[in-house]
């Protein structure tokens, strides 16, 4: 009988470790996908600073480092907190009012599991990397004619309650667009890693921004005279942003232990390869061979690729999960297609984006976002919730997750 209860104390001891050991690789994994996400900064000011006139390189630069800093200051004190909301079957689902995520109250005081492995803290840190993100789509938009008070104010405003908000709806349990919410509008959002929540957000942002500011003096008079001032800066800015989705995208899993979370992250790597890299090659023979009425220039153009590009890899964030690979490639021509469209339609209308911010982040956003409804794989979906009405037939029986449009296993 000692044996045996010696055995199972050992046991227990063990389960315990094992768990906590997996409690800490899964805070690891989200610090070392949150360390890519947070170096996308580094790539939007390279970019910046490429793409600009080399005599605003300066202020371009210091707005980028004061989204990041101004941005942890403003999720810490209050954008968590109406990000995300614990409190249960009092939660809103427009926003959250949990006040233990209002500079991190809760965290700082507890002694729970989440605690000790570092659960709660990296959950803050990942999180904030993405909103700073959202916050430095904004910058290039309005480069070169934006006060930088102004800015700061816009910073705050986007990284305190914008932002966060349009979390909340999406990404938070109670959120009232949730894929987790049982209750939420037809079957909710799916919207893995953020082409609406983050990319959207800021592309749509900054098209508003634009259009309020107006145009550069001579923009549309003189363009050649606007044009980037370093192409090596445009280049490096891209490959550390792409770097950087490596982190943002598979990262979105949040963990790595346990579920289907490492298969899930693995899916993400590949499709978020694939469908750049077809953005790339896409974007680069569109601009090449269109004639000149449809935005073709009959050059190799490398800044249209390198946004083409980036237009693939905003396009499958939000399916990066649920999307087999041969789809991604079509994701990502198609986001090539749209970001092209999106820049044509945008300098038609005498709105000056330096850096095409909206094709890229805002109408790629948007159709990354469709993407998901078309091409999502029955296997891999999370939408609708369990107990959400729609799982289940006439019958009563549970139909499980949805597919998309053009897939097998859509209601």
């Amino acid at each position: 009988m000692a044996t045996t209860e010696v055995l199972a104390a050992r046991l227990d001891a063990l389960q315990a470790e094992v768990h906590k050991q997996e409690a800490e690789t899964n805070t690891f994994y989200l610090l070392w996908a949150g360390g890519l996400v947070f170096l996308m900064q580094a790539g939007f000011a390279t970019l910046s600073a490429g793409s600009i006139r080399q005599k605003n390189v300066k202020n371009i630069l210091l707005k980028n480092v004061l989204d990041a800093c101004m941005g942890a200051l403003t999720w810490y004190f209050i954008g968590y907190g109406f990000a995300y909301d614990s409190d249960g079957a009092n939660a809103n689902g427009f926003i959250g009012r949990n006040g233990k995520d209002f500079a991190l109250a809760g965290a700082s005081a507890s002694d729970t599991v989440a605690h000790v492995n570092g659960t709660d803290w990296v959950a803050w840190y990942f999180q904030f990397a993405f909103a700073a993100a959202a916050a430095t789509i904004v910058s290039g938009a309005v480069a070169e004619r934006c006060a930088l008070s102004a800015y700061l104010i816009y910073t705050c405003f986007i990284t305190g309650f914008m932002y966060p908000v349009v979390v909340h709806w999406v990404w938070d349990e109670s959120g009232w667009l949730s894929a987790f919410n049982p209750n939420a509008t037809l079957t909710g959002c799916v919207d893995f890693a953020g082409s609406g929540v983050v990319h959207m957000t800021g592309g749509w942002s900054a098209l508003v921004g634009a259009k309020i500011i107006g145009p550069r003096l001579g923009r549309f008079e003189s363009p050649q005279s606007f044009e980037g001032h370093s192409t090596p800066l445009v280049i490096v800015g891209t490959f550390l942003l792409w770097f950087g989705w490596y982190g943002f995208n598979p990262g979105s899993t949040l963990a790595i232990h346990g579920g289907s979370y490492g298969r899930d992250a693995a899916r993400a790597c590949v499709t978020t390869t694939l469908s750049a890299a077809s953005g790339g090659v896409a974007g680069l023979f569109l601009k090449k061979y269109l004639p000149e009425r449809l935005g073709g220039t009959n050059i190799w153009d490398v800044g249209h690729t390198c946004n083409s590009l980036l237009g693939g890899l905003v396009g499958i964030t939000a399916g990066c999960s649920v999307t087999t690979s041969n789809h991604a490639v079509l994701v990502g021509v198609l986001s090539a297609i749209v970001y092209h469209i999106g820049s044509c339609t945008v300098r038609k209308l005498r709105i000056d984006d330096p850096l095409d911010a909206f094709a890229v982040h805002g109408a790629c956003g948007l159709w990354g976002l469709l993407a998901v409804g078309l091409f999502a794989h029955k296997d891999y979906s999370y939408a609708p919730a369990e107990g959400h009405s729609l799982r289940f037939d006439d019958a009563g029986a549970d139909l499980g997750p949805d597919a998309g449009l053009l897939m097998t296993g859509t209601r």
